[in-house]
């Protein structure tokens, strides 16, 4: 095992110069320099081109699959190269495959996703049976997994994997793997799933459950989402009181940390905290002010949902000609926009039940539950709402 660790390390060292070799050339050069040079046949290479796929799906997805690609081929390549037997490689070619699932997943490729994923399992599950995880490779297959079953609404398999990466990163057997601060970004991932399914107050458990594990100096960001997660749950089952007591922390945290979309998103919370204490011409400004945001950045699905909060407003208040400029607005815009053709259905029936002035408060929240809903599970039908 000592050679082994030598012989990985010293792959490892001397793998940011092979990639500074490779950066300059387009991906197809960079596929064709690894399949004749043998020196890019490399087990560090392929680490770290995980590592840099992972790094590019926050800025190019299609980068992000291209150098997840490169990771596949040089494990692929590495059949005589593996430093000790059969077992470590197969699981190098698991780590490799999930990293190509991830990166389409961000792309939004999520059946050739499942694709790579089941590539993936089954290189793991070869090399993992008989010597374990030696190389520390779990957690982040559990990690992307995850992540994707998330995107495919299948709940209790996120959960499952989650709950699997939160065991190994707080009581695991390896000392190497625990590690408190990545325990609570599993929580934080797993109560995106349960705001997703709509159940605002288990996902409310879990972010208070990250709070005492998440270390903010390692990872603002990553305590502003828990923070901004909490307040827009808290919103969500109205308890405004608190959402009131938080809303100061988040702001400040949003503007030290955020990006422009953060900060819009923060000022939507706010309006529906403001419509929820009663402060009506408080949140009509708000959410004024963000539909014209969110359609001036071509954001539409976000302004088609801001409208509609706006709309039943003005709908709670009687009114009926505002109600009817809106929808008439709204869906004009939206069908020069790329929305998708249900979230569109559902607009257009809004805007008839605004020409007949029978568009309620109530009906302005169910549409717009329904296209919260459609914007993580594309394949829901608007016809039950007719």
């Amino acid at each position: 095992m000592e050679d082994l660790m030598n012989a990985l390390a010293q792959s490892r060292f001397e793998a940011p110069a092979l990639w500074a070799e490779l950066q300059p050339y387009r991906f197809e050069d960079k596929s064709h320099l690894i399949r004749v040079y043998r020196r890019f046949i490399s087990w560090g290479l392929c680490e770290l081109l995980c590592r840099e796929s992972v790094r590019l799906t926050v800025i190019d997805a299609e980068r992000a699959v291209q150098a997840a690609e490169l990771a596949v081929l040089v494990a692929d390549l590495l059949k005589e190269e593996a430093p000790d037997g059969s077992s470590l490689l197969y699981q190098l070619r698991g780590y490799a495959w999930a990293h190509d699932g991830n990166a389409r997943r961000v792309l939004g490729d999520l059946r050739n996703a499942e694709e790579s994923f089941s590539i993936a399992d089954a290189w793991w599950e070869a090399g993992e049976a008989s010597v374990g995880d030696v190389l520390g490779y779990e957690p982040m297959l559990l990690e992307h997994k995850a992540s994707l079953r998330l995107a495919q609404r299948r709940f209790p398999e996120a959960f499952q994997a989650l709950d699997r990466l939160v065991a190994i990163h707080t009581d695991g057997c390896r000392a190497e793997h625990q590690d408190r601060h990545l325990a609570g970004r599993a929580l934080i991932k797993k109560s995106l799933g349960f705001t997703e399914m709509g159940e605002h107050g288990q996902a409310i458990e879990l972010l208070r459950d990250a709070e005492g594990l998440v270390d903010a100096h390692r990872d603002p960001r990553l305590h502003l989402c828990l923070r901004h997660n909490l307040l827009s749950n808290l919103t969500s089952i109205e308890e405004y009181g608190e959402a009131t007591r938080l809303l100061p922390q988040v702001s400040a945290l949003c503007h030290e940390l955020g990006n422009p979309l953060d900060l819009l998103r923060l000022r939507w919370t706010e309006g529906r905290i403001a419509a929820g204490l009663g402060d009506t011409d408080a949140a009509i400004e708000l959410f004024q002010g963000l539909r014209h945001e969110f359609a001036t950045r071509g954001i539409a699905y976000d302004a088609a949902l801001v409208t509609l909060e706006l709309t039943a407003l003005y709908a709670r208040q009687g009114a009926v000609a505002e109600v009817k400029e809106l929808s008439l607005e709204m869906a004009g815009i939206f069908q020069a926009q790329d929305v998708p053709r249900e979230a569109l259905a559902a607009l257009l029936f809004f805007q008839k039940a605004a020409e007949r002035e029978r568009a309620t408060a109530k009906l302005a929240r169910d549409i717009a539950s329904f296209l919260e809903k459609l914007r993580s599970n594309p394949g829901l039908s608007f016809q039950w709402m007719q």
